[in-house]
């Protein structure tokens, strides 16, 4: 008898496939998604076995489910104080073991309800690889809502979101909250409102939520309470916020009034210490540090989306973790660092080292060495000759606030434009003579077009000061003047092998081909030959 087992298993096996073939294929048929990506993944896993051989994580698509149950959240979340909780059948967090029987139970009594109206449902009871599959073939589209200036005006202007505080005029109580260590409360605090992340982080630690669960807890449940009055509002599905597509349909105010947050409108920039007082010893201290920077304020505020662009830990100063010698609240980064940090988009050279990258001044800037603006670079920002001011104003934040203010006006100076007529129409380039007739460079017609492109750029205006430094972009080691060097006094017919400077058919290429290339000119493609070099007749 024992004999026979082995073949009577086999034959028990063959005949259950044989009869019921779609068993041993079902997740494969249900999860074969062919590569579709969607905004509404969410990832179920609940670690629960001791020994680490818990199923596969579950991917779960949350606007599908919305849909099949017609938009009715309660099917799956349940209220609190007349709020939506967006925890899965429950108010509380439950250990591991039962939260997976509480969806188990749940989702395929759901599933099996619907199969009853003869509908396509998901999986059934024993079908664990349908929903636990690690070969998984769907990706993310899934795109992260900025909640830009826009966003937050729309809020902060809507009478739908009320005050919470009868005394409060605004309604930014109804968002913004401080926590109170000792009562385990959180409180308004008005003037001292903040961004979420500050406090929510990308994931929950000591007791406080995350950012992602914190948005929803707080937006989407608002959405779906004025949902349930009638009342229009924003979206309640994810594609509605993290597509794309959905994104786009955001309406946009272009018009945005300036937050009221108590920030200057101008503010003095420093590493060191202000003592107040007009000794030799303090005038001697400021001498050896780098002048202030005259900071406008109000200008960047009305350039960026949200104040998280440069104050992304806390909307305090940034020398308030920054300091001159370094802190651990600024991961001992010290002020100059954070300001002058490359790569840091939180930085001001990083900020206009990737503004640079746009296509309106990439033409110029992606093939400049830094080094062309060593000489005067750090004067164009520490504008503020510290020596000559009291040391009194210097150290009174209001009247430092002005002195800042008052620079910033004097050196308003208009944008310096350059005659035209003085630029030389067109230039003939015989570098390659021998096989191709003259290149005829339009060079006033270029030139002009440069001109325009950063006459419409802040930045550039403000940096570049008047139009002939932006000849500097194609005559990279000249002074700005109006008679540059040709291109051939420092590149040769060869390239120079110990410089690493190309020869002169090499920097002509390079020069316009990536200048094209970059500043996206669609009137000459860059792999257009002849519309620069007509062959010479044979």
């Amino acid at each position: 008898m024992l004999r026979q087992r082995p073949f009577r298993l086999l034959f028990a096996t063959m005949a259950v496939l044989f009869l019921f073939p779609l068993i041993a294929f079902t997740s494969v048929k249900i999860m074969d998604d062919s590569g579709e990506k969607r905004p509404d993944i969410l990832t179920i896993d609940i670690p629960s076995s001791p020994d680490h051989k818990d199923m596969p994580a579950v991917k779960f698509k949350h606007d599908m489910h919305t849909q099949a149950v017609e938009g009715q959240c309660a099917k799956c979340h349940e209220k609190k104080e007349e709020v939506t909780l967006f925890k899965f059948k429950r108010t509380e967090d439950v250990p591991g073991r039962n939260l997976m029987d509480l969806y188990h139970d749940n989702c395929i009594a759901c599933h099996e309800e619907i199969k009853k109206t003869d509908q396509a449902t998901g999986p059934m009871e024993a079908e664990c690889r349908a929903c636990h599959n690690a070969d998984f073939n769907l990706g993310s589209s899934w795109k992260k809502l900025n909640f830009d200036r826009s966003l937050h005006f729309r809020h902060e202007s809507a009478k739908e979101i009320p005050s919470t505080v009868q005394s409060e005029e605004t309604n930014c109580n109804a968002c913004h909250h401080n926590y109170n260590e000792k009562t385990k409360a959180i409180f308004y605090q008005k003037g001292d409102e903040g961004a979420c992340v500050y406090c929510h982080k990308e994931t929950a630690k000591d007791g406080i939520r995350s950012d992602r669960n914190a948005a929803h807890d707080s937006c989407v449940a608002c959405h779906l309470k004025l949902t349930e009055k009638k009342i229009q509002t924003g979206p309640v599905d994810c594609k509605g916020c993290h597509e794309q597509a959905g994104q786009e349909k955001i309406k946009v105010v272009k018009e945005v009034p300036r937050i009221p947050r108590n920030q200057p409108d101008a503010a003095l920039l420093t590493g060191w210490t202000i003592l107040g007082s007009d000794t030799a010893e303090n005038k001697k201290m400021v001498a050896q540090y780098m002048d202030p920077v005259a900071f406008d304020h109000k200008s960047h505020e009305e350039r960026t989306q949200t104040c998280k662009a440069c104050h992304h830990e806390t909307l305090k100063k940034c020398d308030s973790c920054h300091t001159d010698k370094g802190d651990e609240k600024g991961g001992y980064i010290k002020l100059a660092q954070a300001m002058h940090s490359a790569d840091k988009p939180q930085s001001c050279l990083g900020c206009h080292n990737e503004l640079k990258k746009a296509k309106d001044c990439a033409g110029c800037h992606f093939q400049m060495s830094d080094k062309a603006f060593k000489e005067n670079a750090c004067a164009s920002c520490h504008n503020v000759d510290a020596k000559t001011q009291p040391m009194d104003l210097l150290a009174d934040k209001k009247a430092s606030a002005n002195l800042a203010q008052a620079v910033r006006q004097n050196q308003a100076t208009p944008y310096a434009k350059v005659d035209l007529d003085k630029i030389p129409e067109t230039i003939s380039i015989k570098t390659i003579a021998d096989e191709y007739k003259p290149s005829q460079f339009p060079h006033r017609m270029v030139v002009k077009a440069i001109f325009e492109r950063a006459g419409k750029n802040s930045m550039a205006k403000a940096f570049h000061g008047n139009e002939l430094t932006l000849c500097m972009g194609c005559h990279h080691n000249s002074p700005a003047t109006l008679t540059p060097p040709k291109c051939a006094s420092c590149h040769g017919k060869t390239p120079d092998l110990d410089t690493g400077k190309p020869g002169l058919k090499g920097a002509y290429h390079g020069q316009c081909i990536t200048c094209h290339q970059k500043m996206e000119v669609k009137s000459v493609v860059p792999t257009d030959c002849i519309k620069c070099h007509e062959l010479k007749a044979s």
